[in-house]
């Protein structure tokens, strides 16, 4: 029997590039590696782009850095490799890779060179709540296997800065759980609607999916409330962070605000596309995304 998958909900520019995003690597086998907060999404994309291709015939196996043993993550390595003997497609999802040890960090790269000549049944997503180059240039971190996952790097934005996105998700979720529940909420109220579009979601899809649950069992039908939610406005947090003042008076500190802010504006006026601020600024995609998690920015 088939696993479901649920829709990709979002009427963002981001949303839209990812769309087009898996629709590229459909066609393809290339890495992919993810950067992005906890509770971005990283894992659901790794599974739309498996899907993608594979239609859910192959394989989607997926081991957690941060949270499983030595062990289970020596198990993880075998079954993929048993998957492959048997011909079948496989997407190995390695999330917080960051936390991979040297010693399975070598693991995973002869596991990764033992697929030649079999690319087009192995796919490897990999992500990561930071970017990996600091732990390159440390030495934490094998650079031979750092190339090996970066074919293509997508910067996942924080659901703050895709805004638009929020209602959509929302009413998806407030839809699947009325059915699961059997509890019969209709849409929010305005007021909450209004809370939901300002607050700041520390925690990403993952609060926001939180908050919902929450209604359905402090909220009464047919009508979500503001109160139903349990969110507070955290616009003062960005506020907090804005008026922040710059100490460092060095001239690599002034060239990095330039940088920072003139990036922005181009980000802002396509609608932060980061491949079309690539194809105007004259650089490389896969720059744009290191200048973005270097320089901080935000929308």
């Amino acid at each position: 029997m088939k696993n479901t998958i649920e829709p990709f909900i979002g009427n963002s520019s981001f949303s839209d590039e990812v769309r087009d995003l898996i629709s590229t690597l459909s066609k393809n086998k290339a890495s992919l590696l993810l950067v992005g907060e906890r509770g971005s999404g990283k894992r659901f994309i790794a599974r739309h782009i498996h899907f993608a291709q594979t239609k859910n015939f192959g394989c989607f196996v997926e081991m957690n850095c941060r949270t499983l043993s030595k062990e289970q993550m020596y198990f993880s390595f075998e079954t993929v490799k048993d998957i492959l003997r048997f011909n079948q497609q496989v997407t190995f999802f390695v999330a917080q890779i960051d936390c991979l040890s040297l010693e399975l960090q070598k693991e995973l790269l002869t596991l990764v060179n033992g697929t030649k000549g079999i690319e087009d049944r192995f796919r490897i997503v990999s992500s990561t709540e930071k970017s990996l180059e600091e732990n390159v240039a440390s030495g934490a971190f094998l650079k031979d296997l750092y190339y090996k996952l970066n074919a293509v790097v997508l910067n996942i934005l924080p659901l703050r800065q895709r805004a638009d996105d929020i209602l959509p998700l929302a009413d998806f979720y407030l839809s699947q759980f009325s059915k699961r529940s059997g509890i019969k909420f209709s849409n929010f109220s305005s007021e909450a609607k209004d809370l939901l579009k300002e607050s700041f979601f520390v925690g990403n899809i993952d609060e926001l999916v939180n908050c919902i649950q929450r209604a359905f069992i402090v909220g009464k039908p047919p009508e979500v409330s503001a109160m139903d939610l349990g969110l507070s406005n955290n616009k003062q947090i960005e506020k907090e962070m804005a008026l922040q003042t710059f100490e460092d008076k060095s001239l690599k500190a002034a060239i990095d605000r330039f940088k920072k802010e003139y990036i922005t504006r181009i980000l802002e006026e396509n609608g932060w596309n980061q491949t079309k601020t690539a194809k105007i600024l004259g650089i490389q995609r896969t720059y744009v995304i290191r200048l973005i998690n270097e320089l901080n920015i935000r929308k």
